[in-house]
């Protein structure tokens, strides 16, 4: 089943290997926080900064492929949570959520199209995740299940406002529904395991703080940092945790049905999950 915690003689090896994995896995999230900081501080240029971004993105996503980082797979999963990430960006900016500022030709309703990629950053660190981790999982809800609670999740967050603490008993709810499921990955060459939610939750944290350094560096605003930057509230935490979950799901069930048509064996409602991964 694998430990929880490296023993006392392994934890610096543990923690070399774990970041460097990450740190793969992260390739495209990390260029693209490069990418918002560093045309930040261009000179002006005949191309509008947000366009030039997206043209960016669809360079490095082209890279991964030919360098065998990604697979055209792991692309098509990237390009699917650019839709799905640049509709919620559409719906989010006519609502006030948060704005994009600067002038840029390929926008539509008022969000640049690289907005969806970093949605699709997540979906990117997910596939590499996968592989570099070998992960697997245990006790993952049926696929039912896990497509009705991703799909309550997403359009939740199609509602105008939603009071805080009915987004935290959503999460608490989505605690509940994977609090079995186990995630194993592999390490040291040796497996390890962690509970499904506590994933959610850092992985959310990492998003949270990655939110931090893109609206420092002007990639979108809230009408807070509008005339001063300031902090992201940390309550965003719970939905960048909840759209995880979200993107998990899709993720997964994705794969399962790639597998499926495959032919590569058939799939039980129990190890849906750990098929999709393999």
């Amino acid at each position: 089943m694998g430990a929880y915690f490296p023993g006392k003689g392994e934890r610096l090896n543990f923690l070399w290997d774990f970041v460097r994995i990450q740190i793969i896995a992260c390739s495209f999230p990390f260029t693209l926080v490069a990418l918002i900081a560093i045309t930040k501080f261009l000179p002006h240029l005949p191309i509008a900064r947000y366009d030039l971004l997206f043209l960016l993105c669809v360079l490095v996503q082209f890279v991964m492929v030919k360098i065998k980082l990604e697979t055209w797979r792991d692309a098509s999963v990237v390009a699917i949570f650019h839709l799905l990430g640049l509709l919620l960006e559409i719906y989010k900016v006519n609502q006030g959520s948060w704005s994009y500022p600067e002038h840029s030709v390929l926008k539509i309703a008022g969000a640049p199209l690289y907005s969806g990629f970093m949605h699709a950053s997540v979906a990117s660190y997910m596939c590499l995740a996968w592989k570099k981790f070998d992960l697997k999982s245990t006790d993952w809800p049926t696929p039912m299940t896990a497509l009705t609670t991703a799909a309550i999740v997403y359009a939740q967050f199609f509602f105008p406002s939603w009071p805080t603490l009915l987004r935290i008993a959503m999460l608490v709810a989505v605690c509940v529904i994977f609090g079995r499921s186990q995630v194993h990955y592999t390490v040291i060459s040796k497996v390890w395991r962690m509970p499904m939610a506590v994933a959610f939750v850092l992985i959310g944290i990492m998003i949270w703080i990655a939110e931090n350094l893109a609206t420092y560096f002007g990639a979108w605003k809230y009408p807070y940092q509008l005339e001063q930057w300031q902090p992201v509230h940390a309550m965003k935490i719970i939905s960048w945790t909840l759209l995880m979950m979200v993107s998990l799901v899709i993720v997964a069930e994705y794969k399962r049905r790639l597998s499926q048509l495959e032919g590569v064996r058939s799939i039980s409602t129990i190890d849906a999950f750990d098929s999709a991964i393999t």
